[in-house]
């Protein structure tokens, strides 16, 4: 029987005028610049690999996305461009849950299924399948390991700041709902004597670059330093890679670094040297190669019929706290490393592992 088969099929199923030897899957980022993107596209070619090696089908991955992370406008335009493209199953991640609504809409309109990956959509009936970090959770796990690093400190005081990333990045609202309610928790759970739990800010925001957070971080930490150089901020959290590079850039320039205990979320070599270094307290880890991966793989179930929404909309990748104890494991080298990553296993799934369920390297 002739390999492609399987896309003469789906030619018909799609109405296509004609048959084509592959499927085109276009994976769309928030943006081109930050090393999680990178780590996603990698996933996405070697679920491609897998699908061609195991089971003959001709996967084309197309990685498109706008250059900065906050041009909602050129994403939506990406998206458009290739619903009229005709590809044949797109994943996403949505720089704003609710502007790229309707872009997707005009996808699904077209019979072009949408995953989602990495942060959320708002109308979740157009997507197919939602893959991402428990970013709540990863901000919950965030505070807690804050707290213990202040506690172990012995502070007498526990006064905390968070800095947001942007209005209407789903995943980084959730990473801040989830540290402040964390943080919340303590402060309703304080017993007489023990040290004040505070917040001195909460309402600044860092948006998309470096720069950006450095801009917003310099001045809020200047504006709780005494003329001494005594900084009343005891923990910093940033929810993303930008926002903490910038956050942390701030706090060695002003001489505050390893006196403010700084959290972050994602990697990035400077942000893992400064964890080695003792410059930040720890990171929120997510699987970004995974998401990537299960995102074709969700596709290619989808685009063969199954209810791949069957067992539930979202699907977690996971979230892994990194400290300077674990930073240089092998185990956490494989959630950002291009050589990890690429030696991590596959079994190859079975065709009918592919259609109920695959096991992901």
């Amino acid at each position: 029987m002739s390999r492609c088969w399987p896309f003469l099929l789906l030619g018909l199923l799609a109405g296509c005028e004609r048959p084509r030897d592959e499927l085109r899957i276009v994976v769309i980022p928030k943006g081109l610049t930050h090393e999680h993107w990178q780590s996603v596209l990698r996933g996405a070619e070697r679920a491609a690999a897998d699908l061609e090696r195991e089971h003959a089908f001709r996967v084309r991955i197309i990685w498109d996305g706008p250059l900065r992370e906050r041009d909602a406008l050129a994403q939506i335009r990406i998206v458009d461009r290739r619903v009229s493209a005709r590809v044949d199953g797109i994943v996403l991640a949505p720089q704003h849950s609710q502007t790229m609504g309707a872009p997707v809409q005009r996808a699904v309109e077209q019979g072009i299924p949408v995953v989602v990956i990495d942060s959320g959509l708002e109308r979740t009936d157009l997507i197919s399948k939602y893959v991402a970090t428990d970013n709540y959770n990863g901000g919950w796990l965030a505070a807690e390991h804050l707290l213990k690093v202040l506690a172990a400190d012995k502070r007498p005081t526990r006064n905390i700041v968070l800095l947001r990333y942007a209005p209407g990045s789903e995943s980084t609202e959730k990473r801040e709902q989830g540290f402040e309610d964390r943080i919340n928790k303590a402060m309703a759970e304080q017993r007489p004597g023990e040290p004040p739990i505070q917040w001195l800010s909460k309402d600044k925001y860092a948006l998309a670059t470096v720069d950006t957070a450095m801009k917003e971080a310099a001045p809020l930490i200047g504006q709780f330093t005494s003329a001494d150089g005594v900084c009343r901020i005891d923990g910093f959290f940033a929810p993303n890679e930008s926002s903490a590079v910038g956050v942390l850039n701030a706090l060695k320039n002003l001489g505050q670094n390893k006196k403010v205990h700084l959290m972050g979320f994602d990697s990035s070599q400077p942000l893992l040297q400064a964890v080695a270094d003792g410059n930040v307290d720890g990171l929120i880890l997510q699987d970004p190669y995974r998401m990537g991966y299960l995102g074709v793989w969700f596709l290619m179930q989808k685009i063969q019929g199954e209810n791949i929404a069957a067992d539930g909309l979202d699907f977690s990748t996971g979230e892994y706290v990194i400290t300077k104890d674990n930073v240089n494991s092998a185990e956490t080298r494989a959630l950002f490393d291009p050589e990890a990553q690429a030696a991590r296993p596959s079994d190859g799934p079975s065709p009918v592992a592919l259609r109920r369920g695959v096991r992901v390297p």
